[in-house]
């Protein structure tokens, strides 16, 4: 029996004003692009990572200093004074969150919303998420002056079986901050689980393999795993985006319970999370 050859029928293509610029360029295939990132890892740091280092690790041995100096002399070093119960401390931590909610948005509801391009700026927001957190985090500890008290913030009884007062702000700014931590790193290590599977197949040291086999928790790319990943992230995306706004009204909260003139406001939960997401894609951009 002789059968025709068929030949699929040409897909009509839009005209040449209608078509898209391809986001990836020059038809590169995943092995060229694996090699190009895994080689920043693989390789030798370059001169420019150096030159920005080194600032930065200057910076944070200033930082250590300072921190010390405070703790040594008294919360009065950053204007904290009767009646001025919050100065330096609260104005960056509030600041830092704001920072921080906009990079959970941006790779969080674009995943969500199923952009591609997401790809190209998750890493770089989700880690800015977790870094102003950690600086955020700083303010609230160091504030209380005994800094080695701060474990009383957490509902652990004491030996006099004394609870931490649950109708302080401060509390509400331990549990908002903590769980939003805790999420940002899931999602954000959830994300390098593939990253770090293909990290570990590369490696070419027992040691590399060993902690890149850790990290990658066994992953093989099989069907199943991808399903259990999407499901994860899926997840982990959907949570985060609430929290965004639930963490921000709390920490305006710090304002808004005080009887201070301007400060008893309902407005504040909402105006502090529309600044935050602003000032934090702001950032968001640039990185």
């Amino acid at each position: 029996m002789i059968t025709a050859k068929v030949t699929p029928a040409a897909i009509p293509q839009p005209p040449a004003e209608l078509q898209r610029v391809p986001l990836v360029a020059n038809n590169r295939s995943f092995g060229w692009i694996s090699n190009q990132v895994a080689g920043l890892c693989e390789g030798k740091a370059p001169m420019w990572w150096w030159v920005m280092f080194v600032p930065s690790f200057l910076a944070l041995c200033m930082l250590g200093f300072m921190l010390s100096y405070q703790v040594s002399t008294g919360v009065g070093v950053w204007g904290n004074m009767r009646p001025v119960m919050w100065a330096w401390d609260i104005v960056n931590f509030v600041w830092w969150i704001g920072i921080g909610h906009a990079g959970t948005l941006i790779s969080a509801i674009l995943f969500l919303l199923r952009q591609r391009w997401r790809t190209g700026v998750n890493r770089a927001a989700e880690a800015m998420t977790i870094f102003a957190v950690m600086c955020a985090g700083i303010y609230p500890a160091m504030h209380v002056g005994r800094v080695w008290y701060d474990w009383w913030l957490f509902p652990i009884p004491n030996s006099n079986s004394i609870w931490p007062q649950f109708r302080s702000p401060l509390m509400w700014d331990v549990f908002a901050v903590s769980t939003y931590f805790t999420v940002s790193v899931l999602f954000w290590y959830m994300g390098l689980i593939p990253d770090l599977a293909v990290m570990r197949d590369r490696a070419k040291t027992k040691l590399r393999q060993f902690l890149y086999g850790l990290f990658a928790l066994g992953w093989t790319g099989s069907n199943r795993h991808w399903s259990n990943y999407e499901k994860a992230y899926l997840i982990l995306a959907g949570l985060s985006t609430p929290l965004v706004l639930s963490v921000h009204s709390i920490v305006s909260l710090d304002f808004a319970v005080s009887q201070l003139p301007g400060w008893h406001t309902t407005i504040f939960p909402p105006y502090f999370v529309a600044g935050a997401v602003f000032s934090g894609f702001a950032t968001g951009t640039r990185a």
